[in-house]
């Protein structure tokens, strides 16, 4: 589980870091007399990362249906690890020119590559080894891991920030959090280099029951089972990237409060999510997925426009309630997802059908809500105004999960 927890962490540590050293990433390697377009084009080669996602879901999925899930875990924390200690190397367009921010975007693909195979890759690991009994808190681990990482990378970039000075940092100090990246993959990778595939996966292989083309099989015999992931996932699309990214940036820039504050209070909502998250898929493990998801997907249907106006309330207290509660929220939905995504699939396309879906969700939702909320905000000249996709993801959700069949007491295959 460890080995897993680590690989996902990895991952979003980058995201962490890439968000937080936005403003100079965009400086160094898009320069331009507009800011604006320069931070535009810095966040275009993020969103291109979101992009090869299902690329990658694709290809981790072949690899862990048909070679074995260990396999899958190892390549892609090697294909996170490597791409992410170069980014503190790249040469920056000073030195080499157009180069650079062409390097930075292959980098930025091969990172979103990776992202396709590892989070459902760790997830369905987790869950494949735990016992049947304890699959949903088992599986809390993976998303619990995910929050870890966002919380460790800005917590570096952060401490990187407040100890060197605004030259050192521009010129080298950007780069050591991105380079001390290679420290948890080199464990990580060592860890999984040690692991046994589960149980699940060697019986397919003894029975000789894995597909030769397994993204092929589940579009001929699974589409509903996408579609139905799809509807699940889009609340953990929207519901992350708006409570974990969003918010932070919409406190500052568009609410007006202080970056440092802002900040504060997105830690605060995060420590709060991570929290509840093994709880609530313990919790699962006792009365059932659905109750506690449909719960969860009700109270953002409910709470998302009274906690948005709570957002620009004056003072720090009201806007730290508001996330904190936003981030308990996405914790009780976001905690059981490994378990409720496994169980819908069976295990000869399994990581192939989750991978893909989720991915899908991520890279079309997930990737694209930055624009749509500030979208929503312009033209309705109101800043709760990205409450009304978070409801309507809610409502999707809770559709897709009154029709999908609890399986909490049964053993899966």
């Amino acid at each position: 589980m460890s080995s897993c927890m680590i690989g996902n962490a990895l991952e979003w540590y980058d995201f962490a870091l890439y968000g937080h050293f936005a403003t100079i990433i965009s400086k160094l390697f898009f320069p331009s007399t507009d800011h604006f377009a320069s931070l535009m084009a810095t966040f275009g080669v993020f969103a291109a990362g979101f992009i090869m996602r299902p690329l990658g879901a694709i290809i981790f999925g072949h690899i862990g249906d048909k070679i074995g899930r260990k396999n899958a875990l190892l390549w892609s924390i090697y294909l996170m690890t490597i791409p992410t200690f170069l980014i503190g190397l790249l040469p920056t367009y000073t030195h080499i020119g157009w180069l650079a921010p062409v390097l930075l975007t292959i980098i930025r693909l091969l990172q979103g590559i990776s992202m396709g195979g590892e989070f459902t890759g760790s997830m369905i690991f987790i869950v494949e080894h735990s016992k049947n009994k304890k699959r949903g808190f088992s599986g809390s681990w993976a998303p619990f891991s995910l929050l870890m990482g966002v919380l460790v990378g800005s917590a570096i970039a952060m401490l990187t920030t407040m100890l060197l000075s605004l030259d050192d940092l521009h010129s080298w100090g950007w780069r050591i959090p991105f380079l001390l990246s290679i420290v948890g993959g080199f464990i990580g990778s060592y860890m999984r280099r040690t692991l046994a595939d589960p149980e699940t996966f060697e019986k397919m292989k003894k029975k000789h029951t894995t597909h030769a083309t397994p993204v092929i099989e589940v579009f001929k015999h699974h589409t509903r089972k996408i579609f139905l992931v799809l509807f699940v996932d889009l609340l953990v699309a929207i519901g992350f990237f708006m409570t974990v990214s969003f918010v932070v940036s919409h406190l500052s820039a568009v609410v007006g409060v202080s970056k440092s504050w802002a900040l504060i209070i997105n830690t605060c909502s995060m420590i709060a999510c991570a929290i509840v998250i093994p709880f609530s898929g313990w919790l699962t493990d006792k009365i059932g997925r659905k109750p506690v998801m449909m719960g969860a997907a009700s109270a953002f249907a409910v709470l998302a426009y009274p906690l948005f106006l709570g957002f620009s309330a004056q003072g720090i207290v009201i806007p730290l309630m508001s996330h904190v509660t936003m981030g308990i929220i996405l914790g009780f939905y976001f905690g059981p997802i490994s378990a409720v995504l496994v169980e819908i699939f069976p295990a000869s396309v399994r990581y192939s059908g989750i991978s893909l879906a989720h991915n899908l969700s991520m890279a079309i939702f997930g990737g694209t809500l930055p624009t749509i909320s500030l979208g929503l905000i312009q033209l309705t000249d109101n800043h709760a105004a990205p409450a009304f996709y978070l409801i309507l993801a809610a409502i999707i959700s809770f559709s897709g999960l009154y029709f999908m069949k609890d399986r909490y007491k049964e053993k899966i295959d």
